[in-house]
């Protein structure tokens, strides 16, 4: 659960495939959340070819809510490993190899013209957890497109990372 969006476990009943179903109220405090929604919706279809953000697999809409259904990511957030006992924490050799994939994740954001705005570890997911799988990147509800001349001047994210 986060602060606008619910995601649960489900499983595609004709594969057995696990995806997660991320469910975003279209409407929140009387506010029309539709545009940031689809916004969120194309940059994951423009990411879709990075093998670092997560992947978009469909799009439901129901009277109050829109239902993405994302890649499963079974690891979980890198935050449980950086904060984990020693013997549980990754080893020098996966945090190069997970360094290396965040910044391919974010090098290939910017070059398409996005800007995540809220990446910390929370929003930085595994594909499994023992051992460490690939990362891939979540949750672009704050992100935002600019060009080569633009810059970004609003303060976002989450204020333990900014």
């Amino acid at each position: 659960r986060g602060k606008f969006a619910v995601v649960k476990k489900c499983v595609e009943k004709a594969t057995g495939q696990e995806f997660a179903a991320k469910f975003l109220r279209k409407r929140r405090q009387g506010e029309d959340c539709r545009p940031d929604i689809l916004h969120e919706v194309a940059v994951l279809e423009m990411a879709a070819a990075s093998p670092h953000v997560i992947g978009l697999h469909a799009v439901y809409e129901t009277p109050r809510e829109i239902v993405l259904v994302l890649e499963c990511a079974a690891g979980g957030e890198i935050f449980h490993q950086c904060v984990a006992e020693e013997d549980e924490a990754f080893t020098e050799k996966d945090v190069v190899r997970l360094m290396r994939q965040i910044l391919s994740g974010v090098a290939f954001l910017h070059q398409h013209g996005v800007v995540h705005l809220d990446l910390k570890p929370q929003n930085i997911l595994l594909t499994r957890s023992s051992p460490p799988g690939d990362i891939r990147i979540v949750d672009f509800g704050l992100s935002r497109r600019v060009d080569a001349v633009q810059e970004v001047r609003e303060i976002l994210g989450t204020p333990e990372y900014v």
